[in-house]
C-alpha cells in the first residue's frame, strides 16, 4: 500500500527547523505542496517583528528536492488574521487546504509559583491560540471539500513534569481542543489527532549534558517522527480524536481510562472505605474513555440520557438554499424534521396567521404539546416563532424559516438554555394535507381553548395588581 500526498496541500507551523521542518519535508517528498510557517522566533519567543527568513530558507531546501512545492510564511499565528492570511496563501496558490500540523511552540522558564501573567499569555498565544486560529481559518474549507487532517502537538509533560506548569498546562488544553473538534469533524471527514513528540530539538538542546540528553540527541532525531505524523495526515487513515506518543522510531497510543465508579453515601468514612479500590494499580479493570459520555455512563447515566445531553450541545450547518416565495398569510400544517448530527428529530407544526402575527402549536408525542409563542411573519418572506420546551429540559426554541413554491418550510432552529445557545440545527418541514392536517388543527384549537381557561400564574396576578 502506497501512501502518497500528490495534490494535497499542507500547512505546518514552526516548520523552519526541527520537527516542523521534518514533517514539511517528508510530506513534500511524497508529493504534497506545503506552506512552511515560521516567524523566525527563538526558543523563548521572539523580540521585535516576525521574519520569514527562517521559513524561506526551509522552503528553499524543500523546493530543491524537486517534488512538492513549498511557500514560506512568516506570520505570527497567535493572531487569527495572520492564520487567515496563511490559509489564503494556500488557497490562492493551490486552491485547497487538506492538512494542518500545529507544531509551533516555545519553552517555559518559570517554575510554579514563580510565573507571571506575561509568560502565561505568551504560551497561551503560541500554543493554544496558534492552534485554534489555524484550525478556525482552515475548517470551513475542509468542511466544504469534505476532507481534512489536523495534527496538534501536545507533550508528555501533561502527565507530570514538576519544574514547569505553564508549558504543560497549554499542552493539555490542546488535548481538549482536539478531542472535541474531532467530534464536530466526524460528518465532514475531518480527523483531528494529537501527538506527544520526543525528539532532540532546539528546546531539548537546552537540557544539561548527560545520559538523558545524549540518548535523546543520538536516537531521537526529528526525522524519526515524520512517518507517524504523515500516516495520521493521510486520506487512508480514519483515526481521529486519539493521542499518540511518538519518538525514536517508536509510537504508542495514550488513553484516558477510569476504574469502575464505586458507590459512596453521604459520609467521608464511605469514601475512605472505597479509596483503595479506586486507587488500585491493577489495570485489568480500567475502561478506556473515548468521550465524556463514557464518564457519565460510568457514573450511572443511561445511554438515552447521554444522548439527550449530546442533543442539547449539538450543532448542524444550514440546509441548502431555498427558492422562497412571498408570504402574506399562513394556514398550514407541516411535519418538521430537525437535522441533528445525532439523529433526526420529528414533530408536527400547526401555524395560522392573523395579520403578521402567528399562532399555533408544535405537536410532539415525545415531549408533549408546546405552545408556539411570539410568532410573526417577518418582512413578508420569513416566519419566526418561539416555543418553550419543558421536556426534557426547559429550553427556548427559536425557529426561523421560509416557504418555497411547493409549500415546504426550511430554516434553522436555535435552542437557548439559561441565556446560552446550546443547539443550532437546520430543519425541514413537509406540508401535511387532508384528514391529518384537519386533526392537527383541531388539536391545536382545543389546546388553545384549554390554555385560555387556565388561571394566571402568581407572577401574572402580582403584576396585574401592580
Amino acid at each position: 500500500m502506497s501512501f502518497e500526498f500528490n495534490g494535497k496541500v499542507a500547512i505546518v507551523t514552526g516548520a523552519g527547523g526541527g520537527l516542523g521542518f521534518a514533517y514539511a519535508q517528508y510530506l513534500a517528498e511524497r508529493g504534497a505542496n506545503v506552506i512552511v510557517n515560521d516567524l523566525g522566533g527563538g526558543t523563548f519567543g521572539y523580540d521585535g517583528k516576525p521574519s520569514s527568513k527562517v521559513a524561506s530558507a526551509a522552503a528553499d531546501k524543500i523546493n530543491a528536492l524537486g517534488k512538492g512545492k513549498a511557500i514560506a510564511d512568516g506570520h505570527d499565528v497567535s493572531k487569527f488574521e495572520n492564520a487567515q492570511r496563511m490559509v489564503d496563501t494556500a488557497l490562492e496558490n493551490w486552491g485547497r487546504i487538506d492538512i494542518v500540523i500545529n507544531n509551533a511552540g516555545i519553552a517555559s522558564t518559570g517554575v510554579f509559583p514563580d510565573i507571571d501573567r506575561e509568560e502565561i499569555d505568551l504560551h497561551l498565544g503560541v500554543h493554544v491560540m496558534g492552534a485554534v486560529n489555524t484550525m478556525r481559518a482552515a475548517w470551513p474549507h475542509m468542511k466544504k471539500q469534505n476532507y481534512g487532517r489536523i495534527i496538534n502537538t501536545s507533550s508528555d509533560s501533561v502527565l507530570g513534569f514538576s519544574p514547569q506548569t505553564t508549558y504543560p498546562s497549554m499542552k493539555a488544553a490542546l488535548i481538549g481542543l482536539s478531542r472535541n473538534a474531532g467530534l464536530l469533524g466526524v460528518d465532514h471527514n475531518i480527523n483531528v489527532n494529537v501527538i506527544m513528540p520526543a525528539a532532540f530539538t532546539r528546546l531539548s538542546a537546552l537540557l544539561p549534558q548527560g545520559g538523558f540528553r545524549d540518548h535523546l540527541e543520538q536516537d531521537f532525531q526529528p526525522e524519526k517522527l515524520a512517518p507517524v505524523v504523515a500516516y495520521l495526515c493521510h486520506e487512508q487513515c480514519d483515526i481521529s480524536r486519539e493521542i499518540f506518543s511518538v519518538g525514536g522510531g517508536k509510537f504508542s497510543r495514550i488513553v484516558m481510562a477510569s476504574s469502575a465508579a464505586m458507590p459512596v453515601d453521604m459520609s467521608v468514612e464511605s469514601v475512605a472505605a472505597q479509596m483503595n479500590t479506586v486507587m488500585t494499580d491493577d489495570t485489568s479493570g480500567l475502561q478506556i474513555f473515548k468521550s465524556s459520555f463514557d464518564d457519565l455512563k460510568n457514573l450511572g447515566f443511561s445511554d438515552e440520557e447521554c444522548q439527550m445531553f449530546y442533543d442539547m450541545t449539538a450543532t448542524q450547518a444550514e440546509l441548502g438554499p431555498i427558492e422562497a416565495v412571498p408570504i402574506d398569510r399562513v394556514d398550514n400544517v407541516w411535519d418538521i424534521t430537525i437535522k441533528s448530527p445525532v439523529g433526526d428529530q420529528f414533530s408536527r407544526l400547526v401555524l395560522a396567521s392573523s395579520g403578521a402575527a402567528l399562532n399555533g402549536h408544535v405537536l410532539n408525542e415525545e415531549h408533549g404539546n408546546q405552545m408556539v409563542l411570539d410568532g410573526k411573519i417577518e418582512n413578508g418572506d420569513s416566519l419566526v416563532w418561539k416555543c418553550k420546551l419543558t421536556k426534557p429540559v426547559p429550553m427556548t426554541l427559536t425557529y426561523r424559516g421560509q416557504v418555497d413554491k411547493d409549500q415546504k418550510l426550511q430554516g434553522k432552529v436555535v435552542g437557548t438554555l439559561m441565556g446560552k445557545t446550546v443547539m443550532d440545527c437546520a430543519f425541514l418541514g413537509t406540508p401535511v394535507f387532508g384528514e391529518q392536517a384537519d386533526l392537527a388543527k383541531q388539536e391545536s384549537a382545543d389546546q388553545r381553548a384549554l390554555d385560555a381557561q387556565k388561571k394566571p400564574g402568581l407572577l401574572q396576578r402580582l403584576f396585574a395588581k401592580a
